[in-house]
């Protein structure tokens, strides 16, 4: 298989650094808090009671 043209090899690794950074654990935390944030609102705009484990 012939190697990759210089311009390839700097798009792989922009597509691996941007896949790292979106995959790292502090963007998954984030997104995780974020689609929790979400799902409370949501549910407090259509009149759902919180949590009832308190």
């Amino acid at each position: 298989m012939p190697k990759p043209t210089e311009a390839v090899q700097k798009l792989l690794a922009e597509a691996r650094a941007d896949y790292q950074r979106a995959n790292s654990p502090a963007m998954k935390a984030a997104a995780r808090e974020q689609l929790r944030q979400a799902r409370t609102n949501g549910n407090a705009a259509a009149g759902i009671p919180g949590s009832r484990r308190n």
